[in-house]
């Protein structure tokens, strides 16, 4: 038993670790094109991630508040979306607000209690799966107004359906393996829709997709191709 948990340990240093953001949308991407879209989604996830981040840390604060101070909330948050980077065509200070509002209005109002944020969790290890480390979580854990636990994602985006199934598929695998949970334990709120994108149960045909996609990322890692 010992030999099988140190042969575990070994094979989790020596697997190369990827973000499930740039990683989904290797998924279903040609493998050809796989280097040059490592280079333009490290950048751009950075870009995404900063852009939205006012939104998500307000949301989690509101939703974990006791004695709710929404106004300063919604200040504090219009105020650090006003220094994100962004295009002439772009509105950051709008775009978090309506995010924000659209929780407010539709969201939360189903949630029963608070119970961790994980926001600024630490993933030292990752998911180890099929030879590589998956990084990513969801945002927060809550209880739904049926008591039940709810791993929360908060979805600002418009991503095209295969990427959204992707990303959901490895969101899946990560909430499996670090929470013993499953896909209908996962709330993706659309934060531009104002709708919940169900996952009832994972799909087999997706997960297929994680597992090749995977097996493909390690062995061009390990051919010095791509880099982890």
């Amino acid at each position: 038993m010992l030999k099988v948990q140190q042969r575990i340990a070994t094979l989790t240093v020596q697997a190369p670790r990827i973000h499930i953001y740039p990683f989904s949308r290797l998924v279903n991407a040609p493998a050809t094109k796989w280097e040059k879209l490592i280079s333009d989604l490290e950048e751009k996830q950075r870009v995404v991630y900063l852009y939205y981040q006012p939104v998500r840390e307000a949301i989690v604060k509101l939703t974990a508040a006791e004695s709710i101070d929404r106004d300063g909330i919604y200040a504090e948050m219009s105020q650090r979306a006003s220094h994100v980077v962004h295009t002439r065509t772009q509105n950051p200070i709008r775009d978090n607000q309506k995010c924000f509002e659209c929780y407010e209005k539709i969201f939360l109002p189903q949630v029963s209690s608070f119970e961790e944020s994980l926001l600024k969790v630490p993933q030292v290890e990752g998911t180890f799966f099929n030879g590589v480390i998956l990084k990513g979580l969801p945002h927060m854990i809550v209880r739904d107004r049926r008591r039940r636990k709810r791993f929360v994602y908060l979805y600002p985006s418009d991503w095209k359906d295969h990427e959204l199934d992707a990303y959901m598929e490895l969101l899946t695998i990560i909430v499996e393996s670090e929470f013993g949970a499953d896909s209908a334990d996962i709330w993706c709120m659309g934060l531009k829709s104002g709708k919940t994108i169900p996952r009832p149960r994972s799909k087999s045909r997706s997960r297929q997709a994680c597992r090749d996609a995977a097996k493909h990322f390690k062995r061009m890692v390990d051919a010095g191709i791509l880099s982890s």
